[in-house]
């Protein structure tokens, strides 16, 4: 059964999109436990004391998570709400709960991270990731309107010009090609992604907690862009919702009905 499973590891808490046989797609329930799974480790009383640093991977070999899942999206269009529910959507709270932690977080990537996958990984602090790994934002391919908060991140990470060539372009991206845009902090041989996690994880559990976290505040709350206002929300949400009506969706989305 697709489930997100915490685990702890000395310094290290993993959380791990556990649905291999559909690619580690992402749906409400799992993001919900994602959340709840974050909020715990937000709370100092509620993990183990030792905890410095938070792991996202996918199971199995093939996927960090290729997405969220389409049948499960669909259902949800035909009963609502959708996913242009800008702030209650629970990949919205999943992708704040993210950025918002005190912990340094690290997605740690070993396959293919299309869509929502891609944007837990652009959430997390760092990304690390396999040679093997590939990297899409396919909203243009699905006619679906990539949410304004994701457009921020790949700004950025990448920059206008990038961000512009892979959301117009819908390419998939290699893992040379996504270190050398800013997508990826670090590239390594598939054979020795399990060591250079350890690695990464122990050089930041090596340094003062306390001082990292305050610089995750600072970076978050005093850098940031300025949120947007209700008018601008709202007139995403039109956006978005339109092309969810629109009869390209519908056709590029037929083969899941």
């Amino acid at each position: 059964m697709p489930e997100i499973r915490l685990e702890f590891e000395g310094a290290i808490a993993n959380l791990i999109i556990d649905a291999p046989a559909r690619g580690n797609s992402l749906d409400r329930e799992l993001l919900q436990q994602l959340t709840a799974h974050l909020e715990l480790l937000g709370d100092p009383a509620s993990r183990p004391d030792d905890v410095r640093v938070v792991v996202l991977s996918g199971a199995g070999t093939r996927a960090f998570s290729t997405g969220y899942h389409l049948p499960s999206l669909l259902a949800e269009l035909e009963v609502g709400p959708s996913v242009s529910d800008f702030a209650s959507h629970p990949l919205e709270q999943a992708l704040r709960a993210l950025e918002e932690l005190s912990l340094p977080t690290i997605a740690v990537i070993q396959g293919n991270a299309y869509g929502a996958g891609c944007e837990l990984a652009l959430a997390c602090d760092l990304r690390l990731a396999s040679d093997r790994a590939k990297l899409c934002m396919p909203p243009a391919k699905l006619g679906v309107l990539y949410s304004a908060t994701g457009m921020r991140r790949l700004l950025e990470l990448t920059g206008p010009a990038f961000t512009r060539e892979l959301l117009f372009t819908a390419t998939v991206v290699d893992a040379a090609r996504a270190l050398s845009i800013g997508l990826l902090n670090r590239v390594v041989a598939h054979p020795d992604l399990e060591a250079a996690t350890a690695t990464l994880c122990a050089e930041i559990a090596g340094n003062a907690s306390l001082s990292i976290q305050h610089t995750k505040t600072i970076l978050r709350r005093y850098l940031a862009p300025a949120a947007l206002g209700e008018q601008e929300l709202s007139e995403i949400a039109r956006l978005r919702q339109e092309c969810f009506d629109s009869p390209e969706f519908a056709a590029r989305t037929a083969r899941w009905r």
